[in-house]
């Protein structure tokens, strides 16, 4: 790479850094810039395309996992890559990789390459590269839990609205999930308490006690609850 066109990377980035560039549009203009600049040298090394954030939040909720990038492993590409920096965008699907430990800059991979990934104690798989029968679900699915005859996937997703106030766009971001049940080579939606039941109706009576057992758990860590529910469904099978 030119020692010019260097430069001028570390130079975009110092004005990213005390947020110069604050509008959509101008984001988009830099990483339009970036692209071009950096040329596919740098492109090519980490396999990925320049990212960066063009959102103004109008709460604290953004479009991540977590907004700041934390340790994490990644098998990308056949290969394992750990103690890196990275963040899950969580609303494009997408996981970034920091460039060379930098906070205000990220390479996205590519999704097809990456097969899973670990992140703050979370395990995240690419549903697509893991099982390869005909499925209507795609993307990265948290693998909450493994079991002998079911295992159970999240599907994190955000939604974004977006308002204008005065001059500038503002974004405002909320996050859902879908549990999806991995039962005979099919993935079976388990959001309810009446999907559950529907799907193993031979254990009707052993599911609503344990629902009525758990009200509590329910409700403050849905995750968890979900995942001991089903493990005490695959115990019974």
């Amino acid at each position: 790479m030119k020692i010019t066109n260097y430069a001028t990377v570390l130079f975009i980035l110092l004005l990213l850094s005390i947020n110069s560039f604050s509008q959509t549009n101008e984001k988009k203009e830099i990483s339009n810039y970036l692209d071009k600049t950096i040329g596919e040298e740098i492109l090519n090394i980490n396999n990925g395309k320049i990212h960066l954030d063009p959102y103004n939040l109008k709460n604290g909720n953004t479009n991540y996992l977590n907004k700041n990038f934390v340790n994490g492993s990644v098998f990308y590409d056949n290969q394992l890559y750990e103690n890196i920096l990275i963040k899950y965008d969580i609303y494009k699907d997408q996981l970034v990789k920091s460039f060379e430990n930098n906070s205000a800059f990220g390479i996205t991979l590519i999704n097809k390459k990456t097969d899973y990934f670990l992140i703050e104690n979370r395990r995240f798989i690419n549903i697509d590269n893991k099982y390869k029968f005909p499925k209507v679900i795609t993307g990265f699915f948290e693998e909450k839990y493994l079991g002998k005859n079911i295992s159970l996937y999240i599907k994190h997703f955000k939604t974004a609205k977006e308002t204008i106030i005065e001059t500038t766009l503002y974004t405002e971001f909320k996050e859902y999930s879908d549990y999806q049940l991995l039962y005979n080579s099919k993935f079976i939606a388990v959001n309810t308490q009446k999907e559950i039941l529907t799907a193993f109706p031979q254990l009707k009576k052993e599911i609503k006690e344990y629902y009525k057992k758990n009200k509590i758990p329910e409700e403050t860590n849905p995750y968890q609850f979900k995942a001991d529910l089903i493990k005490f469904i695959d115990n019974n099978l």
